[in-house]
């Protein structure tokens, strides 16, 4: 049995074909993480070409998914104005946010302790990332929230291993709980 040869991707596709192709010669992203670092730090897309593919949300933000196997899954993010994810980890796996337009602002937190469904939570920092920018979540530091700090914002999503299921952790309770992750649209058509 031959194995099949990865599709010959050029400078002439999409750059969503070349990226899902450069990660897939990876392998095992979590064990890459300094290469897929690499990758992605400066990377951008057209966005005209993206825009008619994916919702535009009025409140909140939509995830919209790219590509899904079992090394990673990739999604393109539109953010409305004013909107905010909750503080969030990634379940125990590597997470690459690249701002594909506008800005964002990220809130970093540390879990100081944490049982069955509390933890508590200090804050670390906060930053902002322009179009291009890198942040990159292992499980040293895997607890951020992140809101647009620009009226239009979309943002490319990285996972190492795809994520059906994240914590959600309040502040003020000290607690956390399980939500159950959805996608607002599919377009895998925009890896081709």
């Amino acid at each position: 049995m031959h194995a099949r040869a990865a599709p010959l991707v050029t400078p002439a596709r999409a750059p969503i074909a070349q990226l899902l192709h450069d990660l897939r010669a990876l392998g095992d992203l979590r064990r890459r993480a300094a290469a897929v670092d690499a990758l992605l730090e400066g990377w951008h897309a057209p966005l005209d070409r993206l825009l008619g593919y994916l919702p535009l949300p009025r409140h909140g933000y939509a995830r919209t998914l790219l590509n899904r196997c079992d090394a990673f899954e990739l999604l393109l993010l539109t953010w409305a104005e004013g909107s905010r994810s909750p503080i969030h980890d990634h379940a125990e796996q590597d997470c690459w946010l690249v701002p594909l337009a506008g800005a964002f602002d990220l809130d970093d937190y540390a879990i100081l302790d944490e049982d069955d469904a509390a933890a508590r939570l200090l804050p670390l920092r906060r930053r902002q990332l322009g179009p291009g920018a890198l942040d990159h979540r292992d499980e040293h530091e895997a607890v951020h929230a992140v809101a647009p700090a620009t009226p239009h914002a979309v943002s490319l999503h990285l996972y190492a291993r795809p994520i059906d299921r994240c914590r959600i952790f309040d502040r003020r309770r000290g607690s956390f709980s399980w939500h159950r992750l959805g996608y607002d649209a599919v377009a895998p058509q925009l890896g081709e």
